[in-house]
């Protein structure tokens, strides 16, 4: 599941799965979920968003998720919603409300209909007072620990709370999660697709030699987790101990690129990482005549 993409990406990876949800037992319950931004937690670098499902009755907190890649997308609210069916705090309240009342937000779109082939109803509107009221003693217990003098203007909170959520800033994050999404969808290409229909683009057992230079193949070997591999590292070093373009199979130039993309380095370390990553991205993509690769700066 890929959290930032402003798309609904549903499947196994997803906490969001209806094969299991429609096990849950239907009950009378409402549920109230939106998200909100928790203005003490953030920095002028990143902001902190919260997501929230309330039940209706009686109050009870179903769930509570941190945003990943902040603003929301309606992949955090899927993720929220299973949750809050399938791993509530308490296991007895397991179940599918039969109502769930969301702000009416263009981002939710996508997933209303999946609700409601669960036998779920779907109430869209403006107001979600057991959901605001929890918000509002949520930002009240922070205040009286952190910063007990400054008061706390509840009007604004409340209408914070029914405002759009903000365009998502691009960063030299997105670039490196774009350029991880076309390595997924790259590698996806190479089997066919009963369900739309599609051929494979390119034999999944090929090989490609891509050029690297011997800096860059240091940095493959040495600062990312392809140190640690006990088959595919030897393979390389024999590569570059015969002083050859190092030549592997599709997949495993694949786990080569999230390797780089997904190192714990300096920034400065991490920023050539993904520099390699980008120029083996390009290779394939030549060698498979398939489309490049995002540009990091699109216009």
């Amino acid at each position: 599941m890929w959290p930032w993409d402003e798309h609904l990406k549903l499947g196994k990876t997803s906490a969001f799965v209806k094969r299991d949800l429609r096990l849950l037992p239907l009950t009378d319950a409402e549920f109230e979920a939106d998200f909100f931004l928790d203005r003490g937690f953030s920095t002028k670098r990143r902001e902190a968003w919260m997501g929230m499902v309330i039940e209706r009755e009686f109050g009870a907190l179903l769930a509570l998720e941190n945003v990943q890649w902040p603003p929301p997308t309606v992949n955090d609210l899927a993720t929220l919603l299973g949750r809050a069916m399938s791993r509530p705090p308490h296991y007895e309240d397991r179940q599918r409300p039969r109502i769930i009342h969301l702000r009416d937000r263009p981002q939710w779109q996508e997933l209303l209909q999946h609700l409601r082939q669960l036998g779920l109803e779907v109430v869209l509107g403006d107001d979600l007072p057991r959901f605001d009221e929890a918000v509002v003693e949520w930002m009240q217990e922070r205040t009286a620990r952190h910063a007990p003098e400054k008061p706390l203007a509840v009007d604004k909170i409340r209408e914070d709370l029914k405002s759009p959520f903000p365009r998502r800033k691009r960063t030299s994050l997105d670039a490196t999660l774009d350029l991880l999404r076309w390595t997924d969808e790259m590698l996806k290409a190479g089997y066919p697709s009963a369900r739309k229909g599609t051929p494979a683009a390119y034999d999944p057992m090929s090989t490609v030699a891509v050029h690297l230079t011997p800096d860059e193949i240091e940095a493959v070997l040495t600062k990312t987790d392809i140190a640690r591999t006990k088959k595919l590292r030897p393979r390389l070093e024999a590569m570059v101990s015969a002083q050859q373009d190092l030549d592997l199979p599709i997949h495993e130039w694949g786990r080569v690129i999230f390797s780089l993309c997904g190192a714990k380095q300096e920034a400065h370390v991490c920023k050539q990482l993904i520099s390699i990553a980008r120029k083996i991205a390009k290779s394939l993509s030549k060698a498979l005549d398939i489309d490049t690769p995002p540009s990091p700066n699109p216009r």
